[in-house]
C-alpha cells in the first residue's frame, strides 16, 4: 500500500529521552525487511543523525537541517543547499528582541553558537555531537545550511515576525519546537527534499506516509499521500493541518503503533 515511510525525529520517532525505543526499532526493522523504504527527515545535523541511524541498524537516507542536506545510504552528500552569504551575514549581525536568544549555525561539518547551552546538549548526549561557541559575526558565511534561534517562545514569535517582514520571499522560516525557530534558504524544507528523493527513485508521493510534530514538518506532511500529525504536535501544526489523521504521542511509540495498525495488521 505504502512503499515509503518518512519520520521526523524529536517529538516524533524519538521518545522524551531522545531515544528510539526497542519497540519502535523492532517495527521499523520489520517494515524494512518486508520491502518498505524508511527515510529520516529532521532539523538535526547529518553528523548527529548518523549515530541515530547506526542505533536503528538500518541503511537509510537522511534528510537533515530541515531539508538543506540529504545524504544517501552510503553517507554520500547528494543534496546541499546553503543560505546566501550576504543574508547569512545580516542574520548574524541583526539586533534581537531578547538578549537571551541563542543564535546557532549549521555548516556541512559543524555546529556553531554564540552562547553556552549545556541543557540543550541533552538532545545530543547519545550521539556526542557538540557545538563550538564562537563569534558568529566573523564566521565564514559561504556554506551555512541554516540558522536556528533558541529561546522562550514569545521572543521567538517577535523574531519570526521581524524575519518574515524583512525577508519575505527570500528565506524559509519555521518553528521546529516552540523554543526553536529555524531559518533556511528559500525553498528549503523537508517536503521539497522528500519530493526530490522519491522522484529520483520513480516513487510517487502518493505511496509515501510521513509523521511529524512541528511546523517544519508542514510541507512534508502536506505533500505525501498519507501525512500523520503526532498527538503531541504543536497546536499551530494541528490547526494548519486539521484534516490529517493523528498518531499517538511520541513517548508512547506513536509512530510504531500507527504503522503496526496500518501496515502490519495482517
Amino acid at each position: 500500500m505504502y512503499k515509503v515511510v518518512i519520520s521526523d525525529l524529536d517529538g516524533t520517532l524519538l521518545n522524551n529521552q531522545h531515544h528510539v525505543s526497542t519497540h519502535t526499532r523492532k517495527v521499523l526493522k520489520q517494515l524494512v525487511a518486508e520491502g518498505t523504504k524508511f527515510i529520516v527527515a529532521t532539523g538535526r545535523h547529518h553528523i548527529d543523525v548518523k549515530a541515530i541511524r547506526t542505533a536503528l541498524g538500518l541503511d537509510i537516507y537522511l534528510v537533515t537541517s530541515n531539508g538543506a542536506v540529504v545524504t544517501d545510504k552510503q553517507d554520500e552528500m547528494i543534496f546541499n543547499r546553503t543560505l546566501p552569504a550576504d543574508i547569512a551575514q545580516e542574520l548574524s549581525e541583526m539586533p534581537l528582541p531578547d538578549p537571551e536568544i541563542a543564535v546557532n549555525i549549521y555548516t556541512p561539518d559543524a555546529w556553531f553558537t554564540n552562547k553556552e547551552m549545556p541543557e540543550y546538549l541533552e538532545y545530543h548526549k547519545d550521539t556526542g555531537f557538540c557545538y563550538t561557541k564562537t563569534d558568529l559575526v566573523v564566521l565564514d558565511k559561504s556554506s551555512i545550511n541554516k540558522f536556528f534561534f533558541i529561546a522562550e517562545h514569545e521572543p521567538l514569535l517577535e523574531l519570526e515576525n521581524t524575519l518574515l517582514e524583512r525577508y519575505a520571499g527570500q528565506l524559509s522560516i519555521a518553528f521546529s519546537q516552540p523554543d526553536c525557530l529555524e531559518v533556511m534558504a528559500l525553498g528549503v524544507n523537508k517536503g521539497a527534499a522528500i519530493t526530490s528523493i522519491l522522484e529520483q527513485h520513480d516513487i510517487p508521493l502518493s505511496s509515501a506516509i510521513a509523521f511529524g510534530d512541528g511546523m517544519n514538518d508542514y510541507e512534508m506532511l502536506s505533500v505525501v499521500g498519507h501525512g500523520v500529525v503526532m498527538g503531541n504536535a504543536h497546536d499551530r501544526l494541528k490547526m494548519a493541518l486539521p484534516d490529517l489523521p493523528r498518531a499517538g504521542i511520541n513517548d508512547e511509540d506513536g509512530v510504531a503503533e500507527y504503522l503496526q495498525q496500518l501496515l502490519l495488521a495482517e
